[in-house]
Formats: C-alpha cells, structure tokens, sequence
C-alpha cells in the first residue's frame, strides 16, 4: 500500500495524503481555531467520509493532512474533499479534488486532464504540413543540422545513426517564432502557413527568421562549454564559437528586420483588432475612419 499526494496517480490499493493550508488575512499560514473537518464525496456525489475531524493532524503551521484509504473496490472518477474550520472565529472553507482510476500504464494521461508541464502537441492541416516540410528543408540545409555518426557494433561491423543537431519539434519551433515575427513588423498580419503563396514568395525571410532563434538557442549553450585548459603551463583557448554565433545571428537579425518592414510596407493589408484603437479623446471620429475609406477613392 503506498502513499499519494493528490498530484499523483491514485490507486485502488494506495492511500490518498490529503493536505489543506490554512492563511489569514495576510497571506500567512495561520492556525485554525480547533481542527478542522473534512468531508470526502465520491465521483457519484455519495458522501464517502464525514464531515469529521477524526484522523486530521497538524503537519505545520496552518498545514493540516488526512489520510483517506481508498479500498478495494472504490469509484472511479473525481473525488472532492471539503476542508471546514474556524480562523479567529470566522468560518472558512476549502474544497479542493483528487482523481482515483485503475491503470497498469502509470505514464498515460488516462485521467483526461491536463497538467502544467504537458507537451501542447502540434496540430496541422495537411497542406500546412506541406509547406512546412518544404520550410524544413531549407532550415535544415541553412543550418546544415544533419549528420551521421559512426560506430561499430558487437561484430566489428560499421553503422551509421542520425545525430541532428536540432530534432523535428525544435525546427518547427523555431519556423513557428520566424512566422510570429513575419506577422509582428511592423504592423500586425494574421498569415498561417497554410498561405501557400507567403510561403512560396517570402520563403527566404521565414528561413532567415527561424535561423536567427535557432543560432541563438545554440549561442547560450556553447557559452557553457568554452573554457580554459592549462597543463603543466601550457594554455589551450578554445575559439570563441558562442561569440561567432552571437554575432551572426545579430547581425541576421537587423537584416531581418528590415527585410520584413519593406515586404510589409508593400502589403498595406487591413488593420487587425485594434487597427481604428486611438489614445487620443480629442480625435475626430471622422478622421479615424478615414483609413478604412479610402480604399475606395476612385483618385
């Protein structure tokens, strides 16, 4: 029988350590007047255990803990535990949940719910896809972040294994921030990358964009490795590759910039959300509606 926090994957067999903190007014750990009771309601709405204060104990200062056995044949689903008391004679409650299912996988997200930390996943329409894979191509041979590793196995036989620099997901990150950028400078457009035709003509720009994050996440890492070697007073300076690499993706990044503001500044596409927004209360109406009519002069 082993011990949970709520957090964990509960279990038919294990026990639930159920935890309420208590603070006051400021914000700090208070005491309560007397122990306070718990009430345990099953997935069904059944009341389980309580109200009772039989079984809470003090871990610490306003910290109180019950230990609540699941049994053998339990309901699954979500419990909800009601945590009751009194703090310098005004009544406070808590109510807080914990998940009871049977699984033998104890990796899988089986409850359903989603936790902090989860990878978000990517979601992509088929030509979507397309267009990235052909976006990834160019990043990949920008970058040159391909290669292949040599080694023998137990027969003396040579084999050759992928050792990319940047995995799948992270290239696709970093095509992801390149296109954010795209639609940032300097005014704010809503390209996707199922637009084939941005993707087609300003293919170049996006690559540039992504290699920029990308020379920039491998900068602060090769910042860590370098460092000094002295044996028997002879020194060993390893070139600065971080400081290379710093500056070029600085200087990739000013181009950059300036690259998009020009194709942008063609574009003149329609203002997004805020386009008419104005922190000027004198303004004419009039005028700040202007902008959306004159796509419509005839001179």
């Amino acid at each position: 029988m082993a011990i949970k926090s709520r957090s964990q994957i509960i279990q038919s067999t294990d026990v639930a350590q159920l935890k309420a903190q208590f603070k006051d007014s400021s914000c700090q750990p208070a005491d309560l007047d007397a122990f306070p009771s718990i009430t345990i309601n099953q997935p069904s709405g059944n009341i389980s255990v309580g109200p009772t204060s039989i079984g809470v104990v003090r871990l610490d200062t306003g910290l109180y803990s019950f230990d609540y056995d699941v049994g053998c044949n339990p309901s699954l689903g979500v419990y909800s535990d009601i945590w009751e008391g009194l703090l310098n004679g005004i009544p406070v409650k808590g109510e807080f949940n914990f998940i009871v299912h049977n699984t033998q996988m104890p990796f899988v997200n089986s409850d359903g719910y989603k936790s902090v930390g989860d990878d978000p996943g990517m979601c992509f329409s088929q030509l979507a896809i397309c267009n990235i894979n052909r976006l990834l191509k160019s990043l990949r041979g920008r970058l040159d972040s391909r290669g292949k590793s040599k080694f023998c196995d137990e027969f003396g036989n040579p084999v050759y294994v992928d050792c990319d620099i940047f995995s799948p997901d992270q290239l696709v990150t970093f095509l992801e921030l390149g296109l954010s950028m795209f639609n940032e400078i300097p005014h704010f457009t809503n390209f996707t990358f199922e637009d084939t035709q941005i993707i087609d003509q300003f293919r170049e720009v996006l690559v540039q964009g992504a290699t920029i994050y990308a020379l920039s996440s491998k900068a602060l890492l090769e910042r860590g490795r370098e460092f000094s070697l002295t044996d028997n007073g002879i020194n060993f300076v390893p070139p600065g590759v971080s400081d290379i690499m710093s500056t070029q993706y600085s200087a990739e990044m000013t181009q950059n910039f300036e690259k998009i503001k020009l194709i942008k500044s063609q574009m003149k596409p329609f203002p997004i959300a805020l386009g008419t927004l104005t922190f000027s209360t004198s303004r004419n109406p009039a005028i700040a509606r202007l902008r959306h009519l004159r796509s419509r002069q005839l001179f």
